[in-house]
Parts: structure tokens; C-alpha cells; sequence
């Protein structure tokens, strides 16, 4: 089972005064195992599993200025459960899983914003999808999720984009998949996740150090979690959603790397799991992602500001 340190009552009691929830306009279609990213001032999200129940190609980007979702190039080819990932002056769609037999892909895509095109680029030295990747130093980052055969994976893979080329990294620790990584400072932090089972998610934290190649424990999640997503503001990194096996998550818990500890925040007013989590500004975009545990999809996106922003 899936155990919550907190429950949600007790969560938002902690929390008051801590931040509020807005909303904003909707995806154009509800839209499940999704992955949001803030680039050149604006959100992207690309593939998922749609309310069709299929994968999909498309492609989205949302202009805060006039709060509207605009549809980009579609992916080469349908995607979910698929990290997009700012490196630099550049926007990455890394490995996913393909159709709903869930098989994993190694390709690697940029997306050219001058040419509102997806180009490929070197695939990834193994196939994998519900992963967790950042970036850090210039370099991409990918951590986590399964690969063929459905075998979790414990292997790490950094991309330098200059090179056009990959290379192995020290292994994650603990393997899992559904898992969330956002980067502070110049460490990669992998957090929660599952081992296949929505029966034991994890409140694991993991932290990679590119410069050494090493990996070290951090202090757990208040909650256990997978098919959660992360994305950091002013140096915390907060958390957002889940899954288990017949309920989802409203959680939103904050961690601090400065001094390693974890606290609560308001909730997500939408609960849901397989969702999508970008800063922009002073703001947190939660995008899309599942109301019901499996096969569910939403289109709500709902934005966090914290208190005197």
C-alpha cells in the first residue's frame, strides 16, 4: 500500500498563508502522462495519452500574456510518459514510451523554435521511458524509468549537445520508474517514484553531483509517491500529485537542498497523477495529468504563486 505522512487536511492546515492557487486556461484537450517545460517565457507540453485513450504527437505552448494554449509541430511520432527538458537555448523530448503496450524509445528531439520543427538528434544509449532527467552544467541528465522487457533501469546517461553524444553515469541507486528530477544548484535531485507496482511507491530522495559522479541520500519525501512531478522555485523544489493503485494525490510538499528538510504546502486543487510541472516567472504551471488513478484524463492547468508574489 501507499502511505501518506500527512494527510491532505492536516497538508493544508501546515501550510496556510504558505502560497494560493489560480487557474488558467485549460489544455485544448485533456491530456494524461504529459511533461511540461518553461521556454523562452512560455510553457510547452508534448505527448501523452489523450482523452481518446491513445498516445499522442501533439504539442502545445501557452502564452501567459494572453493566457492561451497554442498548438506547435507535432512530435515525430506519438509519445508519453516522456521528460522535456531545457538545456541551455534548447528544448529536448527524451526517450517515453510508445502506443499503450508502454514500450520504451531511445530517441532524443529538438525542438527548433525558429523552424517549429522536431529534430533528431543522437538516441539515448538505451531505450527508456517514466524517467526523471534535468539539466546541469550544460549537459542533460536522464535518471530512472524502465527500459526493454519492462526492467527497471539503474543506469544513468549524460548528453553533451555539443558533442552530439552520450555517455554512461554513475547508477541510480535506487531503480524505479514514474519518479520526478529537478536540479538545483549543480546536483539532480530524483525523487519518489515506484518499482513497477503501484502498490510501493516511494518517498526515496537521491541526489546526483555531476562533477563527481556520485550519488547521495537525501532526506525522504513527508508522503510516498509515484507519477508525481517537481519543478523548482526560488531554489526549493516542490512536488506535485501521484498515484496509487485506487486513489490519486492532492500532495504538494517543498524541499529545501540548502538545508535538506522538507514542508508542507497549500494542495493541488485538482488531485491527479501522470501530470505536467514548469516555473515560469514566479510561478508554478501544473498542467494536465490523470483525476482517477489509470486511465484518466484532465485539461485543468492551475498555477501556484507563494505568499508576496
Amino acid at each position: 500500500m501507499c502511505f501518506l505522512a500527512v494527510p491532505l487536511l492536516a497538508a493544508a492546515a501546515l501550510a496556510r498563508g504558505d502560497g494560493a492557487w489560480s487557474s488558467a486556461a485549460p489544455l485544448p484537450w485533456a491530456t494524461q502522462e504529459l511533461a511540461a517545460a518553461a521556454f523562452h517565457g512560455e510553457i510547452y507540453v508534448a505527448g501523452g495519452i489523450d482523452g481518446t485513450e491513445r498516445a499522442t504527437a501533439a504539442a502545445f505552448r501557452y502564452d501567459p500574456s494572453v493566457d492561451r494554449w497554442d498548438r506547435i509541430a507535432d512530435l515525430p511520432a506519438p509519445r508519453h510518459h516522456m521528460p522535456l527538458v531545457v538545456v541551455g537555448d534548447s528544448l529536448y523530448a527524451v526517450g517515453g514510451l510508445s502506443q499503450l503496450s508502454f514500450r520504451p524509445e531511445s530517441t532524443l528531439w529538438l525542438y527548433r523554435d525558429d523552424k517549429n520543427r522536431w529534430e533528431a538528434r543522437a538516441p539515448l544509449p538505451a531505450a527508456r521511458g517514466a524517467s526523471g532527467a534535468g539539466s546541469v552544467a550544460g549537459r542533460l541528465i536522464v535518471v530512472g524509468g524502465w527500459g526493454a522487457g519492462r526492467h527497471l533501469l539503474d543506469s544513468s546517461a549524460v548528453y553533451d549537445p555539443r558533442a552530439n553524444r552520450w555517455r554512461n553515469a554513475a547508477p541510480i541507486p535506487t531503480p524505479r520508474d514514474h519518479l520526478a528530477a529537478a536540479v538545483v544548484g549543480t546536483r539532480l535531485y530524483a525523487i519518489g517514484g515506484r518499482p513497477l507496482s503501484l502498490d510501493r511507491n516511494y518517498d526515496v530522495v537521491e541526489a546526483y553531483d555531476l562533477a563527481t559522479d556520485h550519488w547521495t541520500r537525501q532526506a525522504p519525501m513527508p508522503s510516498h509517491r509515484g507519477g508525481l512531478a517537481a519543478a523548482v522555485l526560488g531554489g526549493e523544489i516542490h512536488t506535485f500529485g501521484g498515484e496509487a493503485r485506487a486513489a490519486v494525490f492532492g500532495n504538494h510538499e517543498v524541499y529545501d537542498a540548502a538545508s535538506d528538510r522538507w514542508r508542507m504546502a497549500p494542495p493541488l486543487p485538482t488531485a491527479r497523477h501522470g501530470l505536467g510541472a514548469a516555473t515560469l516567472a514566479d510561478r508554478i504551471y501544473v498542467v494536465g495529468g490523470g483525476p482517477r488513478a489509470g486511465f484518466a484524463q484532465t485539461a485543468v492547468v492551475e498555477v501556484y504563486a507563494p505568499s508576496g508574489r
